[in-house]
Order: C-alpha cells, then structure tokens, then sequence
C-alpha cells in the first residue's frame, strides 16, 4: 500500500463526542494529535476509536455515490441491476474491462487499508495503555470494537483480491513493503482474532457502536464467504446460532418501513453504519437515486419476486398478460420496499409513470430535489437479523447437517414477515438439498437487495460468468428503454474472480506482485 498512508497513519485520528443515536457521530479534526502525546485517557481511547469506525463512512465501503462505489454500487455489478453511465464506479468492473489502473480498484483498496490501519493502532495503542488510566475491562472492549472493525475491511479484501498484505501492527515507512498473504491466512487471522475478543463486547452498547451480536454476525459472515479458504459451513451456522440465542433481535414487523429513517434503530439492525444529515456526515446510499428522472443506477430484478401466492411470475394466475409490465400488485411486499415500479407513489404521493424500475430501499420521501437529496441521514445496515437467519439457512445446506424443517423453518420466518405463502405451501415437503439451496438463494436475492451483498455472494459461488451471459441476452431490451450507453458485460472465469492489485501500489511496496492472473 501507499507509503503515505503510513506517513500520515500517526496523526490520522477523527474526533467523536461519545453519545447514544445520531450524537455518537459527531465530530471534528484533530489535526495535530500525535501518539507520543495522545493514548494515556480513556478518553483518548475513545476517540481513537471513532477514528476507526469514521473509516467506514468511506463512499467506497459502506456508503456509495455517483463518483463513489461502496456498499450499493456493488449490486450494480451483480445481476440486481446496471449502470446508464459507464463512467460511474464500477463501470468497466462489470463490463470487465478494468485494470490494475481502474478508478474503483485504486480507492476501493486504499480506502478498506485506511480503516485498517486505524484499527491497528487503536489495539496496539490501547493494548500499550497504562492500566492506572483505563480500565481494563473498558481496554479490552474498545480493542474488540477495533477487532471487528478490521475483520470486516480484511473480509471484503478477501472476497475481492483474496490475496493481500496482512498487515496487524503499526508500521513506519521502512517497514512499508509487505508481500501478499494467502486469502486462508488472512481468514484464519481475522477469524482467530475476533474468537479470542467478542466475549469482550456487551450485548448492547450506544447505538452505533459494536456489540457481541454484531462480533458473532461477522464471524458468521466470514466463515461463510470463506468456508474451504479458513472458514467453515459449520462454524457459520454455529456463531449464526448464537446470535439467534442472544435473544436480542426480532424481524422488524414491516420490511418497507425498515429502511426508513424514522426507524433505523431497531431490533432487526445487529450492525450500522450512522449518519447525520444535519451534522453535515450524510449518507448517499439512497439520496442520490431518491428522485426518479436523476435515477442513474436501475433495478434488474423486479421479475424475481415471487406472486401474492407465492408462484413465480409467468406461471401464476395471478400473473399480468402483458409480460413486459413492471407492476407491484399481487407480488412479494419486498418487491414495493425496495422498488418504485410503474403506478407506484413515491415522494409524497407521487406516483411513477413510465415502465421502468427504480431503486426505493434507501431513498428518502421527504427530501425533494431543491432539497438536496443528495445527503440524507440514512444509516447503513450492515448486519440485521434475516441476515442471520438466510446465513445459518445456507451455512446449515452446505455443511450437509441439516433437516428440511430447520432450513424451511429459518425461511419461513421471512416470509411469514411479509405475509407471504410458507415453503410447505408452495414449494412442498421432501426437498432435496439442491432444491432447498434454491430457494435460499432465491430468498437472499430478494430480501437484500442493494444492501451490498449480491456481488459478493456471485464471487463467492462462483456464478458471475452464468448472470452475466444471461444479462447479455437481455441486452436489448435494457437498449430500447433507451439507454444505449449500458455496455456490454464480459466475464473471463480465469482473472474476473479476483481483482487485480492497484498498479500504484505495487509501484510503491517493492514485495507487493501482481496476482499471476492478471499478469503478475
């Protein structure tokens, strides 16, 4: 990585004053903090700390905007939708003509070993404290924070690059140039590590801050995006368990109110990114589409949700005659939770006209354009519950251990919560695996949609060259909507599943080589 970033890594800390809700946000630069005369309060812990979680807010992690790809631009790279502008990021990733030189690989990497670096000097820092100015117990948490902040960047380093740098100490410039590790190293690490320390985090904690269900949600996470590379199924459906048996979160009652932000807090969200539109930290995961003629990043997905009778659309009754329709009525409330479709209200009572599918999840009602949607304060969700519940569903699948009733019994859930038909219903009794394992998919496709994860979970399965060969053959009906600059997707199995290492970093770090795929 850059030599700068280790340059500045010393003075790079933000300021937070410490709060429950939207306060725990606020902030102001310390410019001049050094660790030579910083690190001897708690309070200097603390603070230290929002420095690692204001990392996160990055466009490039979990927020995300036209000029930005974070957390919702990834979907646009999966089969859940595309880009009119290919110049937006992640453009030329799903058109798969990017480089070691491309705009989102350069900021994507530089921006996950910037929280990373702050994390490691958070632990190592506070791990140095003398214990007369800290207790031990409040050490130890800030440190498992820290942890679990870093194994969520070194998670999607993994999934991308799955070779990297490991890099867990602070670093001065001499000691700069670091060799990839293997993706199972840097796993089994980050695994490891959050094991020894999530038992140091309470149950609940200040909003916004990280607790031990959202330590056991990412161990779930990681052994599942890496089971066979450091994880395992099991260990995946083990630590999803446990978050279950905390016996602290529930599905929120309605899936569209979910993401609105009168309700952000709640016991459905185990992990979220905050945001304040009034502290000038907005979010622009949902402001930027929020007004429909300005909508740039559009739905592919509508034709996935399920009919009210819980048959596909085409094979229900229920179904429109005119398949070309987008239309909400009759279907999976999580269709209208997430999407504006044709004749939907959006905006106050207006409603959509035309036939195309636009992004709701996110967007915010209240804000007009003379408004400025483009800020909004919107938190991310980066674990809640049905996360949980389809990981310990899909993690029970692969690891062979499961009963029919165990893995229907976590679907169910879902789609009892929308009051859709159970899987008995529908779908019947006496599934095979592979069957089970569909409908699973099926329900993560459409219970997350733009919430970051479809990408990934193509990456991980493997199933990227397979969608984007089938979005190709759709290609023309995008065009005659009359986006003609959506381009072409091209996905070559051999080099697409890892990303190439940014050109600027192997000319910084002597040890650092190219992945051999693309070239290295």
């Amino acid at each position: 990585m850059k030599k700068t970033i280790y340059k500045l890594i010393l003075v790079m800390i933000v300021l937070f004053n410490t709060g429950c809700s939207e306060d725990f946000l606020e902030r102001e630069s310390l410019s001049s903090l050094a660790n030579d005369n910083f690190w001897t309060t708690e309070s200097d812990a603390t603070l230290g700390l929002m420095g690692a979680y204001s990392a996160l807010q990055s466009k490039w992690i979990y927020d995300s905007s036209p000029y930005e790809g974070g957390s919702v631009r990834w979907d646009f790279m999966s089969d859940n939708g595309y880009t009119t502008w290919q110049w937006m990021a992640g453009g030329d990733i799903a058109q798969g003509i990017h480089t070691a030189e491309s705009w989102m690989v350069n900021d994507t990497w530089k921006a996950l070993y910037v929280g990373i670096t702050r994390a490691n000097t958070v632990i190592q820092k506070v791990g140095e404290m003398d214990a007369t100015n800290i207790d031990e117990a409040t050490a130890k948490q800030i440190i498992a924070e820290a942890s679990v902040i870093r194994a969520s960047l070194y998670n999607i380093l993994a999934i991308l690059w799955k070779d990297v740098p490991l890099i867990t100490e602070i670093q001065n410039v001499t000691e700069a140039n670091v060799p990839k590790s293997t993706r199972e190293k840097t796993v089994a690490f980050i695994i490891s590590d959050l094991e020894s320390v999530y038992e140091d985090l309470p149950i609940s904690n200040d909003w916004g801050r990280l607790t031990r269900g959202a330590a056991l949600g990412t161990l779930a996470r990681i052994n599942l995006f890496h089971a066979g590379y450091g994880g395992t199924y099991e260990k995946a459906a083990e630590y999803s368990q446990e978050v279950i048996d905390l016996g602290v979160y529930s599905l929120f009652p309605d899936y569209e109110d979910l993401f609105e932000i009168v309700n952000e807090q709640n016991n459905e969200v185990i992990w979220s990114i905050q945001f304040d539109r009034l502290q000038d930290n907005s979010s622009s995961i949902g402001g930027n589409w929020g007004i429909l003629d300005y909508q740039r990043v559009l739905p592919d997905l509508v034709q996935e949700y399920y009919m009210t009778d819980g048959l596909p659309y085409g094979e229900s009754e229920l179904s429109d005659s005119d398949d070309s329709s987008i239309l909400s009525d009759n279907r999976d409330p999580r269709l209208s939770g997430a999407i504006i479709t044709h004749g939907d209200t959006f905006r106050n009572g207006n409603k959509s006209e035309d036939n195309q599918a636009y992004m709701r999840k996110w967007t915010n009602d209240e804000l007009d354009w003379d408004q400025d949607a483009f800020h909004s304060s919107q938190d991310f969700y980066v674990i809640r519950y049905a996360h949980v519940l389809l990981m310990r569903a899909e993690a029970l699948l692969m690891s062979g251990s499961f009963t029919e009733s165990d893995v229907t019994g976590l679907v169910d859930q879902l789609r009892a919560r929308v009051g859709m038909p159970l899987v008995a219903a529908v779908e019947g009794t006496g599934l095979s695996q592979e069957e089970l394992l569909d409908i699973v998919k099926h329900e993560r496709r459409i219970e997350t949609p733009f919430e970051g994860l479809r990408y990934f979970d193509l990456m991980r399965w493997e199933e990227l060259e397979e969608v984007y060969a089938k979005y190709m053959m759709e290609k023309q009906d995008i065009i005659d909507l009359e986006y003609p600059n959506v381009g072409d997707r091209i996905f070559d199995p051999g080099k697409h599943y890892k990303w190439p290492i940014p050109q600027s970093e192997i000319d910084a770090n002597s040890s650092l080589i190219q992945h051999t795929e693309w070239g290295g």
